[in-house]
């Protein structure tokens, strides 16, 4: 587990294309692939998570997850996870490419497991990975947005750039995360938006992703105007 105070902030400079840039994507939303197993729901939950590969389809996704109201995501899971708006973004040359593996993990209560071991091992395979950048999204309005907070701080030590996308921001940035931002209207169970609104929700993520290019003041949630 990253072992540093809480004031200091891990920071990587991300200082090349978007275009060039090979993006994973990381939750805290309970998002599992079909033949996996579901998350606990009851508490304390666990501290496994899912490794989900880029060919799976969005349209085989379930969330087990008790602390949040998935029911909108339950019907489109980019809402929470928006691995289809990476894949049109990819495409149209925004970013380089997708990852070929994102990960996801449930609700718990067993944060200190979580920190030293289950962060960790989520960081050793984004570091040797092919990644340059991550996004990172959560469920719950507490213990999720601070909880992936310091995984993304623990990715970021590694070297490796890193942007919450939060509809919680005074937990996000109660643990300090290097990046975050918020929009006006997001919601927890609608981080990127409606379920459907396919031209929005690439909206908020080219935003997110763009702010990899842009100073930012580590340690904040920055708001933008979409």
């Amino acid at each position: 587990m990253l072992n540093i105070a809480r004031r200091c902030v891990p920071y990587t400079p991300f200082e090349k294309d978007l275009a060039t840039a090979t993006v994973t994507l990381v939750s805290a939303t309970g998002v599992y692939g079909a033949g996996q197993e579901a998350f606990p729901i009851v508490d304390p939950g666990d501290v496994t998570y899912r490794i989900l590969e880029a060919g799976t389809e969005s349209s085989s996704l379930r969330i087990a997850h008790h602390h949040y109201d998935h029911s909108e995501a339950d019907a489109d899971p980019n809402i929470v996870f928006p691995i289809d708006t990476l894949r049109e973004l990819a495409a149209e040359g925004v970013i380089g490419a997708v990852n070929d593996k994102h990960y996801s993990y449930g609700f718990t209560t067993r944060l200190k497991e979580l920190y030293e071991t289950t962060f960790p091992e989520i960081a050793d395979k984004v570091e040797r990975s092919k990644t340059k950048l991550v996004l990172l999204t959560a469920g719950c309005p507490e213990t999720c947005h601070r909880s992936i907070g310091n995984l993304a701080r623990e990715i970021e030590a590694r070297g490796v750039p890193t942007l919450i996308i939060s509809a919680s921001p005074a937990a996000t940035e109660s643990v300090r995360p290097p990046r975050a931002m918020t929009f006006e209207g997001s919601e927890i169970g609608r981080i990127v938006g409606r379920a459907g609104d396919r031209a929005f929700h690439k909206k908020v993520v080219r935003a997110a992703l763009e702010m990899f290019t842009h100073d930012m003041p580590p340690g904040r949630v920055v708001v933008k105007q979409l």
